[in-house]
């Protein structure tokens, strides 16, 4: 394996630890229109990517544009809670240590990722920001094919079977984080490069390589 140059990062259940509060906001979506709520355990057995499909699957009645402003309306309310994940920081002060290439590649909503990296303090780790991604498989082959950025050099960790496929679809190197949306298992079944328990496995290994 090369010398990595550039990172792409998720952003929730990667850095940010927003899991108990997405399930929040979809819960209270969910009773909105008469729906079962979820505990965290089937929230992350059944969450997916792209958030219209996975919404889809469940209010299949509703519209997403409509759906979606109610959730971003009560989401505000609770991002102010948001904290970042274990090592999210000490992995991001290592990465610019390193002078690797930082790329957040996220399907937050813009406002709602300015809001908490301001708040955390952590927007001057990234040279380049993506949010509002439906689908990062599409995104991140452009922005490999637009920045020049060398595949056999670049790395995406995520907490999703999404990001993994992203990085595939990149031809990319892909390290699953067992800290956010979806179990090892499901993870496992998407073959990441590498699978770590947090940021922290995730940087002693970089630092081997």
């Amino acid at each position: 394996m090369k010398k990595i140059q550039t990172v792409f990062l998720d952003w929730s259940g990667t850095l940010a630890n927003d899991l108990p509060f997405v399930l929040k906001a979809s819960n209270f979506i969910f009773g909105l229109y008469g729906k079962p709520k979820l505990s965290i355990e089937e929230f992350k057995e059944t969450f997916f990517l792209p958030l219209k499909e996975f919404y889809k699957s469940y209010l299949p009645e509703v519209s997403f544009m409509e759906m979606n402003e109610h959730y971003h309306a009560i989401f505000r309310l609770f991002q102010v809670k948001i904290p970042l994940l274990p090592y999210a920081l000490e992995f991001l002060e290592f990465c610019q240590k390193k002078k690797y290439q930082v790329i957040l590649l996220s399907t937050i909503h813009q406002g709602h990722f300015i809001k908490q990296a301001k708040r955390l303090g952590i927007e001057q780790y990234f040279d380049r920001i993506y949010t509002e991604i439906e689908d990062k498989r599409i995104a991140i082959k452009q922005i490999i094919e637009k920045e020049k950025i060398d595949p056999q050099r670049t790395i995406f960790f995520g907490d999703m079977v999404h990001d993994i496929e992203a990085a595939h679809a990149g031809g990319i190197f892909s390290a699953a984080v067992l800290t956010g949306y979806n179990s090892k298992i499901k993870l496992l079944s998407a073959n990441p490069s590498f699978l770590f328990e947090n940021l922290k496995e995730a940087m002693d290994s970089l630092e081997s390589l």
